[in-house]
């Protein structure tokens, strides 16, 4: 821009109106400006954790066992037993299963059978000894010519174990008083312990059932009653291992000569 046409251009801003400078310093229309730095995106709050809800804490196991054998004592009924066992919150087993399976079979057999606890199957239906167990229990007494009306079921644990595992030595100490409470109340001639889990716990031993079965021996409560008992393989196992069958067949030979000839309707 030549010197006339400056003073022509200030001119003009004079007569506008415009006489004091935009800026210290002319800008630099041709200078690339610096783009604007974006703000770092803030994270989204987290909402905090949820808090879990308070628990009551878990019964001490010697007060839980404490409160088993006394539930046990003051009854005097298989039923009123039933109602105890049924209302009994004090083994964490009860948490998992879906019913308390407390007998089968008839009340007042001379025969008493006792598992260790409900399968899968008795769990979902509340019933003892069903489903391909129980069809096998079933199939194993018609073959000394019995059925379940000629003996009465029990559990040395009401509740199912998870995995239809074993009861575990504390979950046997709690609910031992039931069971031999129950065996109390029915008076059964004698016990056949189906399965490692009932012979170990009503024997008080650490032999296996491979040890223990086809022997008679005797089974003592607390109280100090006392009946025979005789330990086989139970169903489930025999289902897995179908070739012990020949052990399980020899202990029912002795529980048919026990029992004696089933009398027939003529």
């Amino acid at each position: 821009m030549t010197r006339g046409e400056l003073e022509s251009l200030l001119r003009f801003y004079a007569e506008s109106g415009l006489d004091y400078p935009l800026a210290d310093e002319a800008p630099d229309r041709f200078e690339t400006a610096a783009p604007a730095q974006a703000k770092p995106a803030e994270s989204p709050k987290q909402a905090p954790p949820p808090v879990a809800p308070a628990r009551a804490p878990a019964m001490p196991d010697s007060e839980a066992i404490a409160l088993a054998t006394k539930c046990a004592a003051q009854v005097e009924t298989l039923d009123d037993l039933r109602r105890a066992v049924e209302t009994f919150d004090a083994c964490n087993l009860k948490l998992t299963a879906r019913h308390t399976v407390f007998e089968g079979g008839l009340r007042g057999a001379a025969m008493m059978m006792v598992s260790d606890a409900p399968g899968r199957d008795d769990d979902a239906s509340g019933e003892a000894l069903t489903g391909p167990e129980g069809q096998l229990f079933d199939r194993m007494l018609a073959a000394i010519g019995r059925s379940r009306d000629d003996c009465y079921l029990g559990f040395t644990v009401p509740w199912r174990v998870p995995g239809n595992a074993g009861p575990s030595k504390l979950q046997a100490a709690i609910c031992k008083p039931f069971i031999e409470r129950q065996i109390e109340l029915a008076r059964p001639q004698f016990l056949v312990l189906l399965g490692n889990g009932a012979a170990r716990i009503l024997l008080d031993t650490s032999d296996n059932i491979l040890q223990l079965r086809g022997h008679w021996k005797t089974v003592r409560t607390k109280s100090g009653f006392e009946v025979p008992a005789i330990a086989t393989l139970q169903p489930r196992f025999l289902l897995e291992q179908p070739a012990q069958k020949r052990f399980a067949w020899a202990d029912l030979l002795q529980i048919r000569d026990r029992l004696g000839t089933p009398q027939t309707q003529g």
